[in-house]
């Protein structure tokens, strides 16, 4: 089986071992963005033909009223119709809050909200999510999201099945030599005696023990030769962003936080979608919560819980919930039932379920 989306090469699973998306569920996924891109293109083809025929009629009628009433210039502060608007917008830039409005129209505050979420991937097969915080299209996600993680990547290989049989394999080589090494050795003994044939055959299988009890160390070496080669490579890559009509934006200029797991980058596009915030501190233990993000790639999934309470950890503060933080919701919103955002998704406690950590949303004014 290959993985539909980093190519990896496996036999029959549910899930890719490499980049550990669940196969059947990213192939239906990818086919109802793609489903969804066509629609919005269809309808964006339809508008555009509706708009310029509009535009048309408007500039008919201004000729004919500028020659029947003899020519005179219309007055500096004449005000600008719905339709001029209309053209002035998509001179300066579509507007991408009228845009989703069309495509995804929200039936509730959560819908809403939703709007102004994206979906990001990164060229090391990251997944993650971020949210618009303002009509200028900045968006706010998780550092971790967003940077390349070497330590993290150097451990996910040592924990990986082909790190393994590497090792296995390395070590079956050494053996079978080691085994050739000592008949070629017993076999010398019976003929000439202890000597310098027999010395010579004792030293190569010295050095092939030295090296077979350095094997994990020095594959361990080779590893991170390649991740610090890979993530120079990604230093100067681009991120994909896509919104939730399937529209897709290359980002290349990312602003890291050095105090909270934080980044933020803009979108080259006009009018967004965003969420406002509300204070975290307002927040009372039981308040229903609900995070958007994009699960193991099912893009713009919403889950619910409850706030569990506010917690300390190395100095910074964290709201805990139990609304499932799965990854690939890092970076997305936690908002409250009337779609405000009060926290960042950011982690999960590890051998525990559904405790998740948020980032208080009044964090981001002190990390950039």
């Amino acid at each position: 089986m290959i993985c539909p989306k980093c190519g990896n090469e496996q036999e029959q699973s549910d899930q890719c071992q490499a980049c550990g998306i669940y196969i059947e569920k990213y192939r239906k996924a990818q086919q109802e963005k793609n489903d969804r891109a066509r629609d919005v293109t269809r309808k964006r083809n339809e508008s555009s033909g509706s708009a310029k025929k509009i535009i048309g009629i408007i500039f008919l009628g201004a000729i004919a009223l500028y020659i029947f009433s003899g020519g005179d210039e219309p007055p500096e502060n004449t005000p600008v119709t719905d339709a001029q608007s209309i053209s002035n917008g998509l001179e300066a830039g579509e507007s991408v809050s009228l845009r989703l409005a069309e495509s995804h129209p929200p039936k509730n505050a959560i819908e809403k909200a939703r709007n102004a979420t994206v979906f990001i991937q990164t060229e090391w097969g990251t997944l993650g999510s971020g949210f618009i915080v303002d009509k200028s299209c900045r968006v706010i996600t998780n550092r971790h999201v967003v940077e390349f993680d070497i330590e993290k990547r150097i451990g996910k290989l040592m924990a990986s099945r082909q790190y393994q049989r590497e090792i296995a394999h390395g070590q079956q080589e050494i053996f079978v030599e080691i085994s050739r090494l000592r008949i070629k050795y017993r076999e010398a003994l019976a003929l000439y005696g202890r000597g310098y044939k027999t010395d010579e055959i004792k030293s190569e299988i010295e050095v092939l023990l030295a090296k077979l009890e350095n094997l994990p160390s020095s594959i361990n070496e080779e590893i991170k030769d390649d991740i610090a080669q890979e993530a120079e490579k990604y230093s100067h890559s681009n991120l994909k962003v896509s919104l939730v009509d399937g529209t897709e934006y290359s980002v290349s200029q990312v602003v890291l936080s050095d105090k909270y797991d934080l980044a933020t980058f803009n979108l080259a596009a006009t009018d967004c979608p965003f969420i406002s915030s509300t204070k975290p501190e307002l927040l009372a233990q039981g308040e229903r919560l609900y995070t958007i993000g994009n699960p193991s790639g099912l893009t713009y999934t919403v889950t619910s819980g409850v706030f569990s309470g506010f917690r300390t950890e190395n100095e910074k503060s964290f709201l805990q919930t139990d609304a499932p933080i799965n990854p690939g919701n890092s970076g997305g919103p936690l908002i409250n039932k009337r779609g405000k955002v009060i926290g960042i998704n950011t982690m999960v406690l590890k051998k525990a379920q559904n405790i998740g950590f948020a980032i208080p949303v009044t964090s981001i004014d002190d990390a950039f």
